[in-house]
């Protein structure tokens, strides 16, 4: 009896341990399905037919499709697309978004077939030549696999081969505006500024086969795409790598927020404030006059605070409507006044502003014109009589002290723009940048701007560095010209000005750009009304 008790005994004991080891297996199972399935956005086998083997997602439809052998010669394991009548290819529509608004990352990949290689190839598209989509085109005297970059172009792969199965991968990281176009083995590194797409993908306008469409809601890594693939990718594997270029942008965000906290006191510095009823709302149920105390009561979320005054009066303002009408206790009133109107200078829709700026633009004029008389009035300023600050090397012989190297470059007469020229070229350069490539532009100003150039990739990065640390020269000109022409205390004096002149010289360059586009789209809609109303005039009637 005892032997066959043990015997059950460990009949148990391994039935439970095998049981359990079961349940783990399943559980871990299940865990690595469910972390697949949160970045698988759709998975068509392509046998044949659109269906989508992701339980929660949407299949699609085929037109004219067969099914064909896969790249292992599995009988119907593989759609066939080929020309139909009237050069209709076969195809098939998925009802799938993958513009970058909705994903701002994704992978695709998939394996497909040419029968012919002399054509222009569109496999898998969503749109036009700015949304995402895998197409051939000819470099080099052949087809090659390419992934759309949108505004910057196509990213070329290797060329296509008749009657072989290709993997193909793309990558699209648009925060970094980056794709990664993957051939078999092979890698591919393009920039890509993409549009939206359609609400669907097509795949098919072409002559072969395809396989295994799979969508990923992320940018796999490049193991990923190799357990895919099946092998390892092993050329031009460094340029796979994509670098974190849009955390600026997430700063940037995070510094539009108004810092507000509850407990903060501020006072009303214009006439009125709006107190709203509700949080975004329209509504206003009360006005906060000029010099009110106003306290926060509390943060309502996406930086709306519940307000009231000395009354007992409450309601809801925006950080921003807060900090752009009320300055923080103990602050200075004219001071907070000023920094407000700076910071809305360049809104050109203001006529105000466009009055600033020909004040700066007469200030700037007069300043330029007189700059001889300027000079020696800072030199007098800076107890150093005029000829001491504009000696030649004759009057040095006589006793008259100047560094030899300042007094030969400076103080500079010509060009007469001198003064202003690092205002003048800034403004270029912002106005060049925005037309050439404002992502870049915007990129380089937040973080790309260095002394010593790192991640440059585009000419645009170069000539940005180069008017940049032009400009630095120049300033750093003015600061020895001030200091050789007025000595310390009033070259600091003198240099202060000059810097306040290029500050304006950068708003009045803008603002005559735009004043001169206006004119010159004033004169082509006169003309073309002209043109309208003449060739209305003229026309004749018949009457029958």
């Amino acid at each position: 009896m005892r032997n066959a008790f043990s015997i059950l005994r460990k009949t148990v004991m391994r039935l439970a341990i095998i049981s359990v080891g079961l349940v783990f297996s399943i559980f871990i199972s299940a865990a690595a399905t469910s972390s697949v399935d949160t970045s698988l956005i759709a998975h068509f086998p392509l046998n044949g037919n659109a269906k989508n083997s992701v339980t929660s997602g949407v299949s699609g439809k085929s037109t004219r499709v067969k099914a064909t052998a896969d790249r292992h010669g599995s009988a119907k394991s593989a759609s066939l697309f080929h020309p139909g009548p009237g050069m209709e290819f076969s195809m098939m529509e998925f009802p799938l978004d993958i513009s970058p608004k909705k994903y701002p990352e994704i992978t695709i990949t998939f394996w497909i077939k040419a029968e012919e290689t002399f054509k222009s190839l569109a496999p898998l598209q969503s749109g036009n030549d700015e949304s995402r989509r895998i197409i051939t085109r000819t470099r080099d005297g052949a087809q090659r696999w390419c992934a759309s970059g949108g505004k910057d172009g196509n990213i070329y792969g290797t060329a296509v081969l008749k009657d072989q199965w290709t993997f193909i991968a793309v990558v699209y990281d648009s925060p970094n505006e980056q794709a990664r176009l993957i051939v078999n083995n092979e890698v591919f590194a393009g920039r890509a500024r993409m549009g939206n797409s359609n609400p669907g993908i097509l795949a098919g306008s072409f002559n072969g086969a395809m396989d295994e469409l799979m969508i990923f809601g992320r940018a796999l890594s490049l193991e990923e795409i190799e357990s895919i693939y099946g092998s390892q990718i092993d050329k031009n594997t460094e340029e796979f790598p994509i670098k974190d270029r849009s955390s600026y942008r997430q700063k940037r965000e995070a510094s539009k927020l108004s810092g507000i906290k509850q407990g903060d006191q501020y006072i009303v510095g214009y006439k009125e404030l709006m107190i709203r009823d509700s949080m975004r709302s329209l509504n206003t149920i009360y006005i906060f006059r000029e010099g009110d105390t106003i306290s926060v009561i509390s943060e309502m979320g996406k930086d709306w605070f519940l307000v009231t005054n000395p009354k007992g009066e409450q309601g809801y303002v925006s950080g921003k409507t807060l900090k752009a009408n009320a300055y923080r206790t103990g602050d200075f009133k004219p001071l907070f006044r000023l920094l407000n109107w700076l910071s809305q200078i360049f809104m050109m829709n203001r006529f105000a502003n466009w009055i600033v700026a020909a004040i700066f633009l007469a200030i700037i004029y007069f300043a330029v014109k007189y700059r001889v008389k300027l000079n020696n009035w800072f030199a007098r300023i800076g107890k150093q009589s005029e000829t001491e600050a504009f000696a030649s090397k004759a009057q040095k012989k006589s006793g008259i002290k100047r560094p030899p190297i300042l007094q030969k470059y400076f103080p500079v007469q010509y060009p007469k723009w001198w003064m202003i020229a690092p205002g003048l070229l800034f403004g270029l350069l912002i106005i060049t940048g925005s037309f050439w490539d404002s992502s870049e532009l915007e990129w380089y100003f937040s973080e790309g701007a260095k002394i010593i150039p790192q991640d440059f990739t585009l000419p645009i990065h170069w000539v940005l560095w180069a008017v940049s640390l032009v400009i630095i020269l120049l300033i750093i000109a003015l600061a020895l010209e001030s200091l050789s022409i007025a000595g310390p205390l009033a070259g600091l004096l003198r240099f202060a000005m000059l810097a306040v002149l290029n500050v304006m010289a950068i708003v009045v360059f803008l603002y005559l750009l735009a004043g001169i586009i206006l004119i010159i789209l004033g004169i082509i809609l006169l003309i073309f009304a002209l043109s309208m109303l003449f060739s209305g005039g003229s026309r004749r009637r018949y009457d029958y």
